[in-house]
């Protein structure tokens, strides 16, 4: 369990570390990528409407300077290579141009992109306007520089995004290993915590997020772990103790009828051993049960008339205790879901407890409402203190007053009787009896009605 404790803290640890930084670069790519993307294209947008309404000015300029009584020839020259100026006539011949030679870059009024011109070896943004007598100016600029300032811009982001995402990486992954170096502090202490010094326990960061919640579930669960184990061991020494109580009265028998053969008889000394038989096996049996119990799988459950069941036993008690006058006016029907043969051994336990510490009376009743089915059995023996009411149900519990003279208990007929109520939905408690002994009550959900 420690192994599994030490462990689970590491990987979590590495885990959402790696995790929180993959999306927060994986986040960041797309959210750079997006950008960048839309810059360039935003960028390239503007730079072609820039060299449009350049182109528009400039055309508008020509337009000026013909209306003003300047030659074509002269008003078109503009002493540029990125720029070519055209004037037009009606049937779309170039009547004047600072490029001779070169055909018509459009023939209609308007705005073009990417307008190709093989013999300057570029792409030209062009304008064209209506003049004066359908005659049409045409001015063109070279797309050269929106080309350079966008591929220059492609170029920067091409090595400014992979450092940023870079930069993002190292500061999430840096901000996240402080944010959960408590996580890596629990797990060198987990590390060192062994079934040894389960009483240790993990140092719970300050502040109230995740951290903290975590340390307190861990240190809850090792308060489990380790009451648990301390159950366990007392269990095992209990159990110990109380199988090698019957086997040293075996020894013990066998010893004496071994040097004193005529101190005992064969009838007598077989009648010795079956009892201490008959008692080891009840311990180990009911110590089974418990183990079943205790692993909380899923047990047999049926309706069952929890009348018939106390019937029965009273009728097989009656055989066994004719010195004990069993009461059984005050059981009426009632049925419950549960396994019959866990409610029979609860029903016997209860009785046979009651039994062996009665004076010489015990009442037993059954009733059934609103939905719950009530067990009550109680003696006119010497009680039980209230401060060993909760006490009485721990395993191999025997009391130090009248009600621990047991013959041949292990201390563990009323711990089957809780787990098993326990399991059932249901609860058991002790109380003071009216006949002045113990008044154990048990309270089960009654079986649903078809």
């Amino acid at each position: 369990m420690r192994t599994a404790i030490v462990g689970r803290l590491s990987r979590l640890r590495h885990r959402v570390r790696a995790r929180v930084t993959a999306a927060a670069v994986a986040v960041g790519l797309i959210a750079v990528l997006g950008g960048s993307i839309a810059f360039v294209a935003v960028l390239h947008e503007n730079l072609q409407r820039s060299l449009l309404e350049s182109a528009g000015q400039q055309a508008d300029a020509v337009a000026v300077r013909l209306d003003a009584g300047i030659a074509p020839a002269r008003a078109v020259l503009t002493g540029k290579d990125d720029v070519v100026v055209q004037v037009l006539s009606v049937r779309g011949e170039v009547l004047a141009s600072d490029h001779p030679g070169l055909a018509p870059l459009v023939r209609t009024a308007g705005e073009e992109r990417g307008i190709e011109v093989p013999e300057l070896g570029d792409s030209y943004a062009v304008v064209a306007r209506t003049l004066p007598g359908d005659r049409l100016v045409v001015v063109g600029l070279a797309e050269e520089q929106v080309d350079a300032a966008t591929g220059t811009a492609v170029r920067l982001l091409a090595v400014a995004v992979p450092v940023a995402l870079l930069l993002l990486g190292a500061v999430v992954w840096i901000a996240v290993g402080r944010a959960l170096a408590p996580v890596e502090v629990m797990r060198r202490e987990a590390a060192v915590i062994t079934s040894e010094d389960l009483h240790r326990r993990l140092a719970v960061p300050p502040g109230d997020d995740e951290i903290p919640s975590l340390a307190i579930t861990l240190n809850r669960m090792l308060d489990r772990i380790d009451a648990s184990q301390r159950r366990q061991r007392q269990f095992v020494a209990d159990a110990s103790h109380e199988l090698r109580s019957p086997l040293a009265v075996v020894r013990q028998v066998l010893e004496v009828a071994r040097r004193h053969p005529d101190a005992t008889s064969v009838p007598a000394l077989a009648e010795e051993i079956q009892l201490q038989e008959t008692r080891m096996e009840e311990l180990v049996e009911a110590l089974l049960l418990l183990a079943r119990l205790d692993d909380g799988g899923a047990l047999p459950a049926r309706d069952v008339d929890l009348d018939d069941v106390v019937h029965a036993v009273v009728d097989r008690m009656r055989t066994d205790r004719p010195d004990v006058l069993l009461d059984r006016s005050g059981v009426v029907a009632g049925q419950v879901s549960g396994d019959p043969v866990l409610l029979g051994q609860v029903v016997g336990n209860l009785l046979a407890n009651a039994a062996r510490h009665a004076a010489g009376r015990v009442v037993v009743a059954l009733t059934e409402d609103g939905g719950r089915v009530r067990l009550v059995v109680e003696d006119d023996g010497p009680g039980i203190a209230p401060a060993d009411r909760e006490r009485v149900f721990d395993r191999f519990t025997r009391l130090d007053d009248a009600r621990a003279r047991d013959a041949g208990g292990a201390g563990l007929g009323l711990a089957i009787v809780r787990d098993v109520v326990q399991v059932s939905g249901g609860w058991v408690r002790v109380e003071g009896s009216d006949l002045g002994g113990a008044r154990f009550v048990v309270e089960l959900p009654a079986a649903l009605q078809p």
